[in-house]
């Protein structure tokens, strides 16, 4: 028998508190260990945080598939339902004492997610998106437009928009990747007023849900933020387009136009 959503949302949300007021403690402390990489970061935050939300969602749905993004797949024979759990997104902000960065989960059944969460702990911020429900931001219903002061969301104009690029981990380590990568953001910067580099995902996707954000660009994503994100641009009511390794996603069919060329291009180029 298939779970009612609101408890699948309920343990969603105890899940990403449980692991981001850790993660709040942490950042106040400092009391963590980093590991560098070339491209990465890895901390004993990711995998202390990861603990408190697998103790929640198991405990809740032992028999549930979950893809944790520290310790990998956890096999379960319930059915169609699959977590995806990425336990500190935003790594590298962390340990840099930056404070943008969020504890997230995103329940897929049969493949489509249907439930997504994101918990900002330095802001208590909670995001909540639901399939055919919308998103909430602190209880409270959103939408692409919702808090751009003054501006009809249907006619922002790409030279004064906030764009926010995203790209996956493997984008860096592949040069012909980083070439369209870098192609794409001088693009962006040429046309819009402000592009944002994210090293955290799904913080501005809930702002972007919000109408704090403009638009948003993603090249070779990851699974773990990029599924959480289209529900939230489909449930807030954001204009979108997607390719076989780019999605943007904007508040207005103009500034989406300008997003969609601006990516297309550079991909055909080659980063040329």
């Amino acid at each position: 028998m298939a779970p009612p959503l609101s408890e699948l949302e309920a343990t969603a949300i105890e899940a990403c508190t449980a692991g981001g007021n850790y993660l709040r403690e942490a950042y106040r402390s400092g009391e963590t260990d980093a590991e560098r990489l070339d491209h990465d970061v890895k901390s004993s935050a990711d995998t202390a945080s990861e603990r408190r939300l697998l103790e929640v969602v198991r405990s809740r749905f032992p028999d549930h598939r979950i893809d944790a993004e520290e310790s990998g797949i956890h096999d379960g024979d319930g059915g169609a339902y699959e977590w995806i759990v990425d336990p500190l997104d935003g790594t590298n902000n962390f340990e840099s004492g930056l404070p943008s960065f969020a504890t997230a989960v995103t329940v897929l059944e049969a493949g489509e997610p249907v439930l997504g969460v994101a918990y900002v702990p330095m802001l208590d911020d909670l995001y909540v998106g639901t399939r055919g429900e919308g998103v909430r931001y602190n209880g409270r219903p959103v939408s692409g437009g919702d808090e751009r002061s003054g501006h009809d969301e249907r006619n922002v104009n790409p030279s004064t928009a906030t764009v926010v690029s995203v790209i996956g981990h493997d984008v860096k380590r592949r040069p012909e990747h980083a070439a369209i990568s870098e192609s794409i953001n001088r693009a962006l910067e040429s046309r819009c007023k402000r592009r944002l580099e994210s090293w955290s995902p799904t913080v501005h996707w809930g702002l972007l849900a919000r109408g704090r954000l403009d638009g948003i660009v993603c090249y070779r994503p990851d699974r773990e933020e990029q599924l959480l994100g289209e529900l939230f641009a489909a449930e807030s009511g954001l204009e979108t387009d997607a390719g076989e390794d780019w999605f943007v996603g904007a508040c207005s069919r103009e500034l989406l136009a300008g997003l969609r060329t601006d990516v297309t291009e550079a991909i055909d180029a080659g980063g040329q």
